[in-house]
């Protein structure tokens, strides 16, 4: 069998005409594309303000400073995410404060943040991972008791739905990425969006260097700009954004299936209150005995690739240096991510790879039982 990506962007024609038109205009820094792209989104989500970034870090960051957050603040976010998601509280000059995760969902609850909350807690970041979304009303009554504000790092759930509505209006403000392996991509590219004036005009303004008006610097800024061309290409995307978010639920059922008949494989839970899962990744999780090392050295020699995603933020070299993390001061997060192990899911992934993944992963599990 010939490799079977872990994911594989859906990029032709379509996208190569868009952009050649876009680079052929004369105009390729952020223009009428990006602009045409960020009311497209608006109206698919139904928020407000959809600001583009250059990338989903770059979104992260400028959303944060909307915040209000700034040096000697500390930000609740979840161990079992991306880095970015630590890194940009970081980049404030404020205090990553890790929380734990549900083993089930992966995703924070309202305890786990609750008891990371003080008097220095000047932001909450919750993490929709692997696309999943998390409880948003469960979180909304803890903003609503403790009146602290949210950023959504929605990175992976672009096109999920919580309950009958797309996420991206349930928080203060919520940050996506359009990264290669992302639902839809610009290859690099990020999006804020939010229903809140002021937090939508501070983000655009960080965004072109704090300029409120050309050369008018009022606050301190970067570069996150996207590219009219970049727009282009996710113009294009936007279009196939619900065929995909198809395609990846009919392989996700399929896998639910085959792997739900096994005592030792632990197929994704979804939640009730999830209307749509963007699926991401499709992550199982092992139970003991079954050494999860093994069976992805087994599935690598069948050319088949995986991936874990992600590994705790606290046990990366920067913050057990930094904060003197060790292993097992977050165990739920350290056990989950020991467990899971995410498997190839894409629009076009034929049957014959799908049963292929699916009978080699069994067979791995089985010669562990021997």
């Amino acid at each position: 069998m010939k490799f079977i990506p872990i994911a594989r962007p859906i990029v032709n024609n379509r996208e190569a005409k868009n952009v050649s038109s876009t680079i052929k205009s004369g105009w390729i820094t952020m223009g009428k594309k990006v602009k045409e792209l960020e009311n497209k989104i608006s109206k698919y989500i139904g928020v407000k303000h959809a600001i583009l970034f250059n990338n989903g870090t770059s979104s992260l960051h400028a959303a944060l400073i909307a915040l209000g957050v700034k040096k000697g603040d500390e930000v609740i976010v979840p161990t079992l995410s991306y880095i970015s998601s630590a890194n940009v509280i970081e980049y404030c000059g404020a205090k990553p404060v890790f929380c734990e995760i549900s083993p089930e969902t992966f995703n924070v609850t309202y305890e786990t943040i609750r008891k990371k909350i003080t008097k220095r807690t000047k932001a909450i970041i919750t993490v929709d991972l692997k696309g999943m979304p998390i409880d948003y009303d469960q979180i909304r009554k803890l903003k609503k008791k403790f009146k602290i504000p949210i950023l959504s790092d929605s990175a992976e759930a672009f096109g999920a739905m919580y309950k009958e509505n797309k996420v991206g209006s349930q928080m203060d403000v919520h940050s996506f990425s359009f990264f290669a392996n992302k639902n839809i991509t610009m290859g690099e590219g990020g999006l804020v969006t939010t229903n809140n004036n002021k937090i939508a005009k501070i983000c655009q303004i960080i965004r072109n260097q704090g300029q409120k008006s050309r050369y008018n610097h009022i606050m301190l800024g970067n570069n996150y700009r996207p590219t009219d061309y970049a727009a282009s290409m996710g113009l294009s995307q936007l279009k196939r954004v619900d065929y995909i978010l198809k395609e990846k639920s009919k392989i996700a059922s399929i896998y639910h299936k085959e792997f739900s008949k096994n005592k030792y494989i632990e197929a994704p839970f979804v939640p009730s209150y999830v209307g749509k899962h963007s699926w991401y990744m499709y992550c199982i999780k092992f139970k003991k005995p079954i050494n999860r090392k093994k069976i992805q050295n087994h599935l690598h020699k069948k050319n088949i690739e995986t991936r874990l995603s992600f590994p705790p933020i606290h046990l990366q070299k920067y913050y057990k240096d930094k904060y003197n993390y060790k292993k097992k001061m977050f165990g739920i997060s350290e056990s989950t991510f020991d467990a899971f192990l995410d498997i190839p899911i894409f629009p076009g992934i034929t049957k014959k790879q799908m049963n292929y993944v699916v009978k080699n992963i069994l067979d791995a599990v089985n010669l562990q039982l021997k």
